[in-house]
């Protein structure tokens, strides 16, 4: 079985920018999504360029900051102040312009190959581009675009309209509770089984500290500190390789 990690939340903050750095050199972790609108989005790029982050995506976000795109031009995604509205709101909203959530993952997206990124997946924060509300702008724009991304039918069924490669399972269990390292296992050997020969993508959300500055920007901290201890430690890869699950990129996938 392939086994892809992806570290979501590239370019949060620092501290979380510096936690999959780490993922990223004990050889398990080797795919991340890049968030363009946040305050390590520039920092994120400079490990990038220093050759840190060998494999990045990006992390298409509309539930946090603002809008790449002109406010004016993704009313039906922005506030008042011209700021993301939150999940909460986003997700029950029955006005969502499928032509703006088009405009602002393609701005998202230009914006990270402008900065000198060579983008080869696309995922969505908070599962943005899951709901129903966002799914099919970002079903539309990744064909689009035409690179592989993460699945889209993990919380409502149904992702036959995308025409670009996906893993063949998605789990969203390595999270909260369910980041230990005998739960990661089980969840690894149960999907082995099922599908010997299959691609599987996990995310995780690493950091280094759960800074205030993390602490303002996300309600998930000091879990992203045990998940850094989990995915650098020499026992899950040696397992690994014992259980032939082999660790790999969305390169994979192209």
């Amino acid at each position: 079985m392939k086994l892809i990690l992806n570290a979501d939340d590239f370019g949060l903050t620092e501290a979380v920018n510096l936690g999959i750095v780490e993922c990223f050199k004990a050889g398990v972790v080797k795919a991340t999504t890049l968030m363009m609108n946040q305050p390590g989005t520039q920092h994120a790029i400079e490990l990038y360029k220093q050759g840190l982050i060998p494999e990045v995506g990006l992390h298409f976000t509309v539930t946090a900051g603002k809008p790449l795109s002109d406010p004016k031009d993704v009313p039906s995604l922005v506030d008042e102040d011209g700021h993301f509205l939150s999940k909460q709101t986003l997700f029950n909203k029955s006005d969502v312009c499928v032509n703006e959530v088009v405009l602002e993952l393609k701005a998202q997206y230009q914006a990270a190959v402008d900065a000198g990124l060579k983008i080869n997946h696309i995922d969505s924060h908070h599962f943005a581009g899951v709901y129903r509300p966002l799914k099919l702008g970002f079903i539309k724009a990744a064909n689009d675009i035409g690179l592989p991304v993460r699945r889209v039918d993990n919380i409502i069924h149904g992702q036959e309209m995308l025409n670009v490669p996906t893993p063949d399972a998605f789990d969203m269990g390595f999270f909260d509770d369910g980041v230990n390292i005998d739960h990661l296992k089980a969840m690894l050997l149960a999907y082995k089984q099922k599908m010997p020969s299959g691609t599987l993508e996990l995310m995780c959300h690493p950091s280094l500290a759960n800074t205030e500055e993390l602490k303002l920007l996300s309600g998930y901290g000091d879990k992203r500190i045990d998940e850094v201890k989990i995915l650098t430690s020499p026992e899950l890869k040696q397992w690994l390789i014992e259980q032939n699950i082999e660790c790999v990129g969305f390169q994979h996938l192209h």
